[in-house]
């Protein structure tokens, strides 16, 4: 299956998006554009391939569902302290390919202290926390009580095993169904995601107290939508 409903009117797909069906609306979130050229900064030097990887699997969605909204959950750049110029031009194909096809909005991350530049010259819409049809929709990096709720900031991934101890890992939705929190995929490529089935601790003030061992994980992979279990579960079974 390439799409599950969650939370009412709510899907996860396996395009690493979430979708309100009956809004029109597509989520994403973590694409951290420019992470090439931090990279570079450190003395790794990659192909600037990221964001044309990420503009085609975007099109794809817009492809398969036509929506007329698109929601980012923070860290569209990835950079902290000043906007580089691969985060200029990267984050302009990127919003401007969104807005060819619908509203755009983007919800503030710990990461675009500097993309409120960007975005007021394409004239796209920053907010701090966004609420459609009654769940709202954060970064994640700072505390937050409503609920429904669903975040970004965290990456999550999950290795999975076979008998021999050969893995694969894939990008997941993990969804805290006892505290109404549902956790997205990193949309980039190069954002590899932390497991949180390996005893990882969340990042987020949200998950404080959560029960991670009972959260339902979601892989996201090539053949669809993965409903692997509890978190808990899959720790206690890997080799």
């Amino acid at each position: 299956m390439n799409q599950l409903e969650v939370m009412p009117g709510l899907l996860i797909t396996n395009q690493l998006c979430a979708l309100l069906k009956d809004q029109g609306t597509v989520v994403v979130s973590d694409l951290h554009v420019g992470y090439e050229s931090v990279l570079e900064d450190s003395g790794l030097h990659l192909p600037h391939m990221q964001t044309e990887a990420m503009r085609d699997s975007l099109m794809d969605i817009i492809d398969r569902y036509s929506p007329e909204r698109f929601l980012l959950l923070g860290d569209l750049k990835h950079e902290f302290s000043r906007n580089l110029a691969q985060e200029w031009s990267e984050a302009r194909r990127i919003l401007g390919t969104l807005q060819e096809h619908g509203e755009v909005i983007i919800v503030r991350g710990n990461h675009d202290n500097f993309l409120a530049t960007i975005a007021s010259k394409l004239g796209v819409r920053m907010v701090e926390e966004h609420t459609v049809a009654g769940i709202h929709f954060v970064h994640g990096h700072l505390a937050n009580d409503d609920r429904p709720l669903v975040m970004g900031h965290e990456h999550p991934s999950v290795r999975l095993f076979d008998s021999v101890g050969a893995c694969v890992k894939l990008p997941c939705f993990v969804h805290f169904e006892r505290e109404r929190v549902l956790v997205m995929p990193a949309f980039s490529p190069l954002a590899a995601g932390t497991d949180l089935t390996s005893g990882a601790e969340a990042l987020s003030p949200i998950l404080e107290g959560a029960d991670l061992d009972r959260a339902k994980v979601y892989g996201c992979s090539e053949i669809g939508v993965l409903s692997l279990g509890e978190a808990g579960r899959l720790s206690r079974s890997r080799p």
